[in-house]
């Protein structure tokens, strides 16, 4: 029996070869715990690419298992807290088995440094098709820079080591739309405060928020720049 508990409930998954933990998205997970009040659980995977440090385990194998765990991790946790709004950080964009009633509950998804990115898909951050749709693709933003060789075909490994900290503020703001998740929930009890990145006036940079269901923050963009509807909860500065 589900238990309504309500709140906000975050998994994170470290990066492959990167010890037990958030690895470098720990950041983002710290940002948003420390504006929504609730609780948080590492994915339980191997993270390995075959090195002798994780146990020989291939990627494939790695891949397959972090699948495997993340579905398994949430469902059980949405069976037992059925009122907890859920938010994912890190993970990859395979297809993954959560349940009807899980999916429901999951606010946001951020991925950064895919390495099953694919360009011009609708919930990528920054430009994208015209028009183009997918399922649940207002609740996820993907990552992924020009020079990250393992998302796209750059050359800098230090570039998919740094997006917890190059759009870690642009997340949070991101997954601010969990208030609107929380109000409708029965959250009331639960407070956020407002992203420190979310501007209170003036003008909005380029990539900055602009607009969305619950947005209190800046409207109007720099010049050269206009505020361009991504979804529902989220318009930016382009």
């Amino acid at each position: 029996m589900a238990i309504p508990c309500s709140g906000v409930h975050v998994f994170g998954a470290r990066e492959t070869t990167a010890p037990p933990g958030f690895g470098t998205v720990a950041s983002v997970v710290s940002s948003i715990t420390s504006w929504f009040s609730g609780s948080t659980e590492v994915i339980n995977y191997p993270a390995c690419g075959g090195q002798p440090s994780c146990g020989d385990v291939s990627y494939a194998s790695s891949a397959i298992q972090d699948v495997a765990a993340v579905a398994n991790q949430v469902n059980a946790f949405n069976s037992q807290y059925s009122n907890t709004v859920l938010v994912l950080v890190g993970l990859t964009s395979t297809a993954i088995p959560i349940s009807t009633a899980a999916q429901k509950k999951i606010a946001t998804a951020i991925f950064m440094g895919d390495p099953f990115h694919i360009p011009g898909l609708s919930y990528n951050f920054a430009p994208r098709p015209a028009g183009f749709q997918c399922p649940f693709a207002s609740n996820i933003q993907s990552y992924c820079d020009a020079a990250d060789p393992f998302c796209c075909n750059g050359d800098d490994p230090a570039t998919h080591q740094g997006y917890g900290v190059e759009y870690g503020a642009v997340a949070l703001t991101f997954v601010n739309k969990v208030n609107v998740m929380l109000n409708g929930s029965g959250g009331g009890t639960t407070t956020a405060g407002s992203p420190p990145s979310s501007p209170t006036g003036g003008t909005v940079a380029e990539f900055g928020q602009c607009g969305g269901q619950g947005w209190t923050g800046g409207s109007v963009c720099q010049t050269s720049f206009t505020c361009q509807v991504a979804n529902a909860f989220f318009s930016q500065c382009l």
